[in-house]
């Protein structure tokens, strides 16, 4: 069997709250069209791209729900809209010296979500529990397939905000790495019913990204003894 660090690592992150910033006032980023101002890349998000960066063979990738594009009262947030943003984001980041290989989006809403939100309206062929929102895996797969990786021959890591973020990386044997944003205080304690050593909580992207090179060099050493 393959040790970790045989493996070339896949690593996907998630978008607001993670890479950008996730405010009430900004949610839904897109249903209005001065949303580029809205756009605040996180304290050590670039530092932390570099860093994933210098693995050799990693593919780096944001994956990323946008269930405002199934609702209604935001005719801005489109599908194309919800696309644009997310390039933005990249390139954005990008400027800055902290590269993503690309991007991918789910644009539903669950019938969960609907739910939870009767203060919304939403568009009916946008709802349902489709394969592409995390923690279901569809745009794992979708990252997987652009690499042309398996998951039996890679390295999987998801980092995020929320547990469904961990969730996605342990529904695929993978690594989950949680970092706790103060607008989702009660992610860490869902996540602590799944902790374990496929599970790690990260103070910032930074430490999250030095937290996978570090546990990728010690499978090196490992296999090496």
């Amino acid at each position: 069997m393959l040790l970790s660090g045989t493996k070339k690592p896949l690593i996907c992150i998630d978008r607001d709250g993670t890479l950008i910033y996730d405010t009430s006032e900004h949610q839904f980023l897109g249903r209005e069209n001065n949303w580029r101002e809205q756009v605040q890349i996180l304290p050590h998000v670039v530092e932390g791209l570099r860093l994933l960066n210098t693995i050799p063979g990693a593919a780096i990738y944001m994956i990323t729900n946008q269930p405002g594009v199934a609702v209604r009262d935001f005719p801005l947030l489109t599908e194309a809209r919800a696309h644009e943003v997310c390039r933005y984001v990249v390139e954005t980041l990008q400027k800055l010296g902290g590269t993503l290989h690309g991007y991918f989006l789910c644009p539903h809403a669950s019938p969960d979500y609907v739910n939870s939100r009767p203060d919304l309206s939403f568009h009916p062929h946008l709802v349902h529990d489709c394969h592409c929102m995390k923690p279901a895996l569809g745009m794992v797969f979708d990252a997987l397939k652009k690499v042309g990786m398996t998951p039996e021959n890679v390295d999987i890591y998801v980092i995020g905000d929320r547990a469904t973020d961990v969730r996605t990386a342990l529904n695929i044997s993978g690594t989950g790495i949680l970092i706790p944003f103060v607008n989702e205080p009660e992610e860490q304690a869902k996540v602590r019913i799944d902790k374990g050593e496929k599970v790690h909580i990260a103070e910032n992207m930074q430490a999250a990204a030095e937290f996978v090179v570090f546990r990728r060099r010690d499978a090196f050493s490992n296999e090496g003894d």
